[in-house]
């Protein structure tokens, strides 16, 4: 597969492809993603199917070392998961100029089957988690101690 953006183009091979059966809320025409790391802390989620939907993404873990949510058996069973090693978290997160208002989305996280390539995005609810939880505020995930 072959994607054109900008003036480089997005090489992805089958086995490196997660499909997001319903999309992600909000883009739920697109189905196809690739992830481009970016650096030791975060990823572009890219779409295969628009290569002008891509979304920032990490590892929640590393920032937040007491987020925590359950998986519900429906959700279990729409990615296949049996086994909780096949399981990768990933959140959204919103990037801006100001470093102080970059946020990670904790309340709706990206969950991936790393064994049969799906994906999909919980909507956690209820929860205490919010979409716009400050990610690099006045703590990095070198002061809090999770490297």
């Amino acid at each position: 597969m072959n994607i054109q953006k900008d003036t480089y183009d997005i090489q992805a091979v089958p086995e490196e492809v997660f499909e997001f059966k319903n999309g992600i809320p909000g883009f739920e025409g697109y189905t196809k993603f690739v992830i481009l790391p970016q650096d030791e802390h975060f990823s572009i989620l890219q779409s295969l199917d628009d290569s002008n939907v891509a979304f920032i993404i990490t590892d929640p873990f590393i920032f937040f070392k007491d987020y925590e949510f359950e998986l519900s058996e429906s959700d279990q069973a729409q990615l296949n998961i049996s086994d909780s090693a096949q399981i990768m978290v990933r959140a959204i997160v919103t990037w801006g100029n100001d470093l102080t208002k970059v946020t990670a989305n904790l309340a709706a996280p990206l969950v991936f089957n790393l064994k049969n390539k799906s994906g999909k995005q919980i909507v956690l609810y209820p929860t205490s988690y919010q979409s716009k939880h400050p990610l690099l505020g006045p703590q990095t995930p070198e002061e809090s101690g999770n490297d």
